[in-house]
């Protein structure tokens, strides 16, 4: 009996534990990226472990995978983000403990916001390739 509580108990914590480990929010705040160059930029990381960007002086940043260094993006018609040849800025300020102010410059605007969001809603219910 003692045994058969111990696995039920044992159990439990396992479900509750994997439940609550799935994606977790991106680092709040400005922050700086590096390039595989050395060059830097600042921006603030957006969304969750399964699907993020980084916001930088309006434009919206991924990574491409097979260079690694980090392009400006675009969300066309279709809703889907496409990288530009271009790279993101090469300027970093002295970034102190985040009020939230330092990263009002980085905001994107409000439209690509509404479909960054529907891209994020998307990945969230399995439908957007990662």
């Amino acid at each position: 009996m003692k045994i058969e509580n111990l696995f039920l108990k044992i159990s439990l914590m396992l479900v509750f534990l994997t439940t609550f480990t799935f994606a977790g929010p991106a680092f709040p705040g400005a922050r700086t990226f590096t390039q595989p160059d050395g060059t830097k930029f600042e921006g603030v990381l957006k969304g969750d472990s399964s699907f993020h960007w980084i916001e930088s002086d309006g434009s919206i940043i991924i990574m491409n995978p097979t260079d690694k260094f980090y392009y400006k993006a675009t969300i066309d018609a279709n809703n889907s983000l496409n990288l530009t040849s271009e790279k993101p800025a090469n300027k970093t300020s002295e970034i102190s403990a985040s009020s939230g102010i330092e990263d009002k410059k980085h905001d994107v605007s409000q439209e690509d916001r509404k479909k960054l969001y529907k891209l994020y809603k998307k990945s969230k219910v399995g439908n957007y390739p990662r």
